[in-house]
């Protein structure tokens, strides 16, 4: 049964338990917490199966705010790209990224063909280019491009990555594409981000840069 906890702990203890929620109190059987630990159960007949409504999965989804991100291929000199919010971080050793890609996107076969592709993080102003790469029918649009050993990528981003594709696995209607970073590149401070949440964009200013560096 799904729950939301806080707290450290090691090990669940097996019990029954009367549990404080939002809608009031709910008694779970089976589980409870050791102490510090919170425990936030909702009733199991308020949950739909998967297959209820794909529309709800969507829309809960969307309340997990993420960054925004245009992949990039070139194929027989034509730059083919596509808007990702699922970009993750996959492996520090080696260097790896991955990110879905519709089974039907065109430009998701061009990056399986081609072999290699770069990943740029946008900020605020580059809007228009996700709003572009997002869209099925792509009208003509201006922007800038820089290019260097087979690889192009968007002028101006928070941050980029050159990769060679990994591997590629089946994920439902989506591809999950493993990528292996080459190289990265990035401004010295980042510039306002580009944000998606709930179907829309949306702005968020930067952690200060001495911030960062006490964190890491």
């Amino acid at each position: 049964m799904p729950g939301y906890v806080s707290g450290d702990t090691d090990e669940w203890h097996r019990s029954s338990a009367t549990l404080s929620s939002g809608a009031g109190e709910v008694t779970s059987v089976g589980l409870s917490s050791p102490p510090g630990v919170h425990l936030s159960r909702a009733k199991p007949e308020g949950f739909l199966q998967p297959e209820e409504n794909t529309r709800i999965y969507r829309r809960l989804f969307g309340r997990f705010p993420t960054g925004v991100a245009v992949v990039l291929t070139e194929e027989n000199r034509e730059v083919k790209g596509l808007t990702v919010n699922s970009l993750t971080s996959a492996s520090l050793d080696p260097l790896l990224l991955l990110f879905c890609v519709r089974n039907e996107s065109r430009s998701g076969d061009a990056i399986l063909r081609v072999g290699r592709f770069t990943v740029s993080i946008l900020g605020a102003h580059q809007e228009h280019a996700a709003r572009h790469f997002a869209a099925r029918r792509q009208s003509p649009i201006e922007l800038a491009f820089e290019r260097e050993t087979d690889f192009v990528w968007l002028a101006d981003s928070n941050a980029v990555f050159r990769c060679v594709l990994e591997a590629s696995y089946p994920g439902g209607d989506h591809r999950i594409v493993v990528g292996r970073v080459q190289s990265m590149l990035g401004p010295e401070l980042c510039t306002q981000l580009l944000l998606y949440h709930g179907g829309s964009y949306a702005q968020l200013s930067p952690i200060p840069e001495e911030q960062v560096r006490r964190t890491h």
